[in-house]
Parts: C-alpha cells; structure tokens; sequence
C-alpha cells in the first residue's frame, strides 16, 4: 500500500486505463517511483545504443567541455567522464527523479568536479555565452514543444567552431511505437536539419547506425567561427 500512496489517483487510473499515454508522459519527464526504477531501466536498454552511438559522434577530447541536454538517468555522462580528464561534463534536466538518479550514478565524477549536473530548462539555459566546445542530447528531441528556441539557446551557449550532435530517432520509428502524439513530436530526417541550419549551424547533416532493435540517428553541425 506504501508504494501506490506515492501516488496521485489519477495518475494510477492513467497507468490501468491509458497505460500508453502515462508510459509518454513518464518518459518527457520521468517521476516518482515509476520513474526511479521503471523508467530509469527503460532509458538505460532503450537508449543504449545511440548513447554509444551520440559518444562516438561527439569525437571526445579529454580536455573537452561538454554540455548534454536531457541527461537522464545519466549513462551517457557517466560513459564520457572516463574519457574527459581535464575538462567537464555539465548537464541539465528537468526532472528531479531524473537529477538523483544521474547524480548517483555519476557521485564520483562529481565528488572529483568532472560532472556537474542541475535542473533546468533547457529552453533557457543557464549558461554563459559560448561555455561548451560540444553538445550532445539523446532522444529528448521529440518533446521540444519550441524546438527552434532550443536549438537558438544551444547556439548560443556552444563556442565558435563548437560541434553539436543530436541523437534521435526519425517519424517513421517513433510512428510504429505508437506513443501520444500529443506529447512526442516526431521529425523526418531534412526536418531535423532544416532546424539546426536554421539556427544558424552549418556543415548540417545526419549520420545513421543500425542497432539490434531501431536505427540510430545523429545529427550532427558545427557552430561557424566568428567572421
């Protein structure tokens, strides 16, 4: 009984009645229980293989400074902290279950100051201008319900010449998954691009994986030098 008092009643009707539509509101912004274990294994098999994909894009430096959008329960984050030993990993969620869960995971990388991980808005983040050499995020496009305000504030925080790769999954997958479509806005592959160009990004353009399961997507850009 403890566990279902964590609980609002509708949120337990939507779980037995629209199982699919709370599964979709869990994962834009995971939440209590639910989302601490249930959620937090989803992302971890789910997203598996285009977080390796996202990192092997990203071509890390160890002295990088990187942002990631949407860290989840922080797997990916935790995989880049071996990696950058004289830079740091930021990154910003809004999801509170989501924040405890990362910091655990990565409670090392941040004793020692590689990661920093806060809530926030990532349509107005809360970054100097210019901070990061590389941005990633990973499957949290779809719930940019402003996605050209997003992609303008990752402009701004990235440095001239800085490289930005977003890993998703195009319409026609996340179609056949058949998640609320008032909630999962899903994007072909050109209008992917057509976002980040119009952004003001150049060298745009999308790199692709076959997984076990889906095929992987990343769009990748570069922020141009300052004229």
């Amino acid at each position: 009984m403890r566990i279902l008092e964590k609980y609002p009643t509708h949120t337990m009707l939507n779980t037995m009645f629209r199982p699919l539509r709370f599964l979709s509101l869990q994962a834009r912004k995971p939440t209590g229980l639910f989302g601490q274990y249930v959620m937090t294994r989803i992302f971890n098999s789910v997203n598996a293989d285009l977080n390796s994909f996202v990192k092997e894009t990203l071509g890390l430096k160890i002295n990088d400074n990187i942002l990631e959008i949407g860290f989840g329960p922080g797997r990916l984050i935790n995989d880049m902290a071996g990696i950058i030993t004289e830079g740091v990993i930021e990154g910003i969620d809004f999801s509170d279950t989501m924040l405890s869960q990362a910091s655990k995971l990565n409670k090392y990388y941040i004793s020692i100051g590689t990661v920093k991980l806060q809530k926030g808005e990532c349509s107005n983040l809360p970054y100097d201008n210019e901070t990061f050499d590389k941005l990633c995020s990973v499957n949290t496009l779809y719930f940019w319900n402003e996605p050209d305000k997003y992609f303008q504030e990752m402009f701004r925080v990235l440095k001239n010449g800085g490289k930005i790769v977003i890993g998703f999954r195009d319409a026609k997958q996340m179609k056949l998954l058949n998640l609320s479509k008032d909630i999962f806005n899903t994007y072909s592959l050109d209008e992917v691009i057509d976002l980040l160009s119009n952004s003001g990004f150049s060298n745009s353009h999308i790199v692709k994986k076959n997984g076990k399961q889906l095929r992987s997507y990343c769009a990748v850009a570069i922020k141009p030098m300052a004229q």
